[in-house]
C-alpha cells in the first residue's frame, strides 16, 4: 500500500471515529470493520467487537448479522451459540438474508441430532426400518460422520430381518465394497434376497451384475448357474414385474432392453418402456425415447428433447442446443441465441459437450452476436463467460469500463473455482482496483488458482514471496519454487523473476538460461538484464554485439531503463557507432518514461549539442512509435 494511500486510509478512520463517538451508527459499523481489517489503524479484534457491539444494540442489521457470526465461530469471544441465534434472529427480523440463512443453518443442526437419537433408540430395540434408516444416516453424513462401516452394520441387523431395502442396500456395498470387502457372490446374494421380494431396483442390479460376472468370468459358479436359470425365466419375470412398476422402474427396463442386460436386446421393447416410462413425467426417458425417434420422426423427438430439456435434463438441453447451433431453425439468429440458452443450462450440470459447445459459439460470432452471448451465459451462470464479461468490464471491450463491475463478475466465477477468474480476482485485490486493497484476500485467491497450475497465479504468489511485501514475509525458496512450475510450463514472467532469484543466488548460468527463455518471449525485463550479461560476461561469454541487439529489442519495445542504457551506449559507442543525436532522442525518451537518470543525461546531451542537433533529436523522438513485440 502506497503512502498516499495510507494517509487517505488514515484520514477516513480519524473522520468516522469521530463520528462514531457521537452516537453515528453506520459510522460505528465501518469503525468495526476498519478495526477488524486493519484499514487505517491498526488491527484490533477487541476494539471492532466492541464497535460491532454498539452498532447492533442501535438496531444496526449489519452489524447484528456480524454479531451473531462473530459468537458463532467464537472471533474473540468465546464460542455462543445462544447469543448467536439471538442476533441472527435480530438481523433476521430487520431483512437480512444472510442471518435468516445462518438461522436456517443453525436450526437444522439439532434437528438432525433429535432425528438420529431417535433412530438409535428405536434401532437398538430392534426395529428394522429404524436399522436401515440409522444405516443411511452414516451412509450419507446425514447428523453424523460418514462411517462405511457403522452404515454396514445397521443395515446389515435390517437385512437379517428381511427388510428389502437393508437387502439391497447391503448388496450395494459389497458390490462398491464400502464398509466391507468386495464380494461379488455377496452382492449377488443380498441383491436376490431383496429382488425376490419384488424391489426393483434390486431386480435391475441383480440383472446387471449377473450380466457383467458372467461376461468378465468374475461370478463363482454357482452364481453363474442361477443366473443361466434366472435368464431363462426373465421374460416371464419381467411381464410380471412391469404390472406394478413405477415411471423409474419403466425407465430401468427400457435400458436392460435396449443393451440387452437380463433379457433379449430388443429396440421395440425398449421403445415402449421408455414411452410408457417418458409418459409419467420421466426426464430420462424422454430423452432415450427421443434419440430412438430422432431417424424416424424428428419431429416427435424434438418434441420430447424439449419436454426433457425443460424438466432439466442435460443430455436434451444438449442435443437441443446443438441443433439450433447447426441453423435447422427457421430464423438463423433466433436459433443461435436459444441454442446459446441450452448449452448454457447444460453446460451448468458441468456437460462438457456443452461448455465446449458454447465456447466455440462465442467465438465464432460477431463483437456484438458474440458480447450477448457472453453476457447471456454469464447471467446463465457459466463460469468461463462471467469471466469473459469481467474481461470486456476491465478492459472498456464492448461494455462500458467499470473496473467494480468487473470484480463483481470475476467473484462469481472464481467462486465457481474458475482458475483464470480467481487470478483476476486475486490481482484486483492485490492493487486495489474496483475494490479494497486486501493483501490477505488476494493471498487467498492466488494461492486457488495456483492450486490449479494456473501459471500467472504461480507467478504473482512467487512474486510476492520474492519481494516480501507487508504481511508476507521474504521466502526465496517458497517464490523459486513457485516461479519454477510457472516457467516450466513457459510462462514469460515467471522465467524472468525465477532468473533474478538465481541472480541474487550468485547463480549466474542458471539465470541466463531462464533470461534467455523469457527474452525470447519477448518480456523486456528479460531482453535488458540478458543484455547486461553479455555485456558484462556474467554468466555467459562477453559478446557486445548481442547485449547491444537485446537493448535495442528492449527499448524499442518502451522499456525506458533500456532505452536509457541505450543512449548511453549511442555516447559511448559502446557495441554501436558514436551518435550523440540518437543518444540525445533515446535519453528524451527514456527520461519521458521516468528514468531518473535520463533526465539527468538528457540535460547534459542538450548543452553539448547545438540548438539544430538538439531539435533534431527532440524530433526523432516525438516521431518514435514503441514496436509491437511478437
Amino acid at each position: 500500500m502506497t503512502d498516499g494511500n495510507l494517509s487517505r486510509d488514515k484520514r477516513d478512520f480519524l473522520r468516522r471515529i469521530k463520528e462514531a463517538r457521537i452516537g453515528n451508527v453506520q459510522a460505528q459499523f465501518e469503525v468495526a470493520l476498519m478495526y477488524a481489517n486493519g484499514v487505517g489503524v491498526s488491527k484490533s479484534v477487541g476494539h471492532a467487537l466492541t464497535w460491532t457491539q454498539s452498532a447492533a444494540a442501535k438496531g444496526h442489521v449489519a452489524a447484528q448479522y456480524l454479531l451473531g457470526r462473530t459468537y458463532q465461530q467464537g472471533l474473540g469471544v468465546g464460542k455462543d451459540p445462544h447469543k448467536a441465534l439471538e442476533w441472527y434472529q435480530r438481523a433476521a427480523d430487520g431483512g437480512s438474508d444472510k442471518a435468516k440463512l445462518s438461522l436456517a443453518r443453525l436450526y437444522a443442526e439439532p434437528q438432525k441430532a433429535l432425528a438420529v437419537y431417535y433412530a438409535v433408540e428405536a434401532a437398538q430395540a430392534g426395529n428394522a426400518e429404524a436399522q436401515f434408516t440409522l444405516g443411511r444416516y452414516f451412509s450419507e453424513g446425514l447428523g453424523v460422520q460418514v462411517d462405511a462401516a457403522h452404515a454396514c452394520m445397521w443395515f446389515s441387523q435390517a437385512a437379517e430381518q428381511g427388510l428389502a431395502s437393508a437387502e439391497f442396500a447391503l448388496g450395494k456395498a459389497y458390490e462398491e465394497g464400502a464398509g466391507v470387502d468386495a464380494d461379488l457372490a455377496q452382492a449377488c446374494s443380498w441383491y436376490r434376497l431383496a429382488a425376490a421380494q419384488g424391489l426393483p431396483a434390486a431386480q435391475l442390479a441383480l440383472e446387471r451384475l449377473d450380466a457383467v460376472g458372467l461376461s468378465r468370468g468374475r461370478a463363482s459358479k454357482g452364481a453363474k448357474r442361477l443366473a443361466v436359470r434366472e435368464r431363462r425365466k426373465a421374460d416371464s419375470r419381467w411381464i410380471k414385474f412391469a404390472a406394478k412398476g413405477t415411471r423409474e422402474d419403466f425407465f430401468n427396463l427400457g435400458q436392460m432392453f435396449e443393451a440387452g442386460i437380463g433379457v433379449e436386446k430388443s429396440a421395440k421393447q425398449a421403445r415402449l418402456w421408455y414411452q410408457q416410462a417418458a409418459e409419467l413425467g420421466h426426464a430420462q426417458a424422454m430423452t432415450s425415447l427421443a434419440g430412438m425417434l430422432a431417424e424416424s420422426n424428428p419431429d416427435e423427438a424434438a418434441d420430447w428433447y424439449l419436454k426433457a430439456a425443460e424438466l432439466g435434463d442435460a443430455l436434451a438441453q444438449h442435443a437441443i442446443a446443438h441443433a439450433l447451433a447447426q441453423g435447422k431453425g427457421v430464423n438463423a439468429a433466433k436459433d443461435l441465441q436459444d441454442a446459446l440458452y441450452w448449452f448454457a443450462h447444460a453446460g451448468r450440470q458441468e456437460h462438457t459437450q456443452s461448455q465446449w459447445g458454447l465456447a466455440n459459439l462465442l467465438h465464432s460470432q460477431s463483437d456484438d452476436l458474440q458480447k450477448s452471448f457472453t453476457m447471456s451465459a454469464a447471467h446463465s451462470g457459466i463460469a468461463q463467460a462471467q469471466y469473459a464479461t469481467g474481461q470486456m468490464c476491465e478492459k472498456g471491450r464492448g461494455l462500458p469500463q467499470d473496473v467494480y463491475r468487473a470484480c463483481q463478475w470475476y467473484q462469481l466465477a472464481a467462486e465457481q473455482g474458475l482458475a483464470e477468474a480467481q487470478h483476476a480476482l486475486g490481482a484486483c485485490f492485490a492493487e486495489g482496483r474496483g475494490v479494497d486493497k486486501d493483501i490477505a484476500k488476494a493471498f487467498h485467491w492466488f494461492e486457488l488458482a495456483a492450486a490449479q497450475d494456473h501459471p500467472a497465479a504461480q507467478w504473482s504468489l512467487g512474486e510476492t514471496y520474492a519481494s516480501g511485501i507487508p504481511g508476507v514475509a521474504q521466502d526465496s525458496k517458497q517464490a523459486a519454487q513457485l516461479c519454477k512450475r510457472a516457467a516450466n510450463a513457459g510462462f514469460a514472467p515467471a522465467q524472468a523473476t525465477l532468473a533474478m532469484l538465481f541472480a541474487r543466488a550468485k547463480k549466474h548460468q542458471r539465470a541466463v538460461h531462464w533470461w534467455t527463455l523469457a527474452a525470447a518471449q519477448g518480456d523486456l525485463e528479460a531482453q535488458f538484464n540478458l543484455s547486461t550479461a553479455y555485456r558484462n560476461g556474467t554468466g555467459v561469454d562477453k559478446d557486445q554485439i548481442k547485449s547491444f541487439d537485446l537493448l535495442v529489442s528492449a527499448a524499442q519495445a518502451g522499456l525506458a531503463e533500456a532505452q536509457a542504457r541505450l543512449g548511453l551506449a549511442y555516447a559511448t559507442g559502446e557495441g554501436a557507432v558514436l551518435d550523440s543525436i540518437e543518444s540525445a532522442k533515446w535519453f528524451i525518451l527514456a527520461a519521458n518514461g521516468g528514468d531518473a537518470a535520463a533526465k539527468a543525461n538528457q540535460t547534459r546531451a542538450k548543452k553539448m549539442l547545438s540548438p539544430a542537433q538538439w531539435t533534431e533529436a527532440c524530433r526523432r523522438a516525438k516521431s518514435w512509435t514503441p514496436m509491437a513485440m511478437n
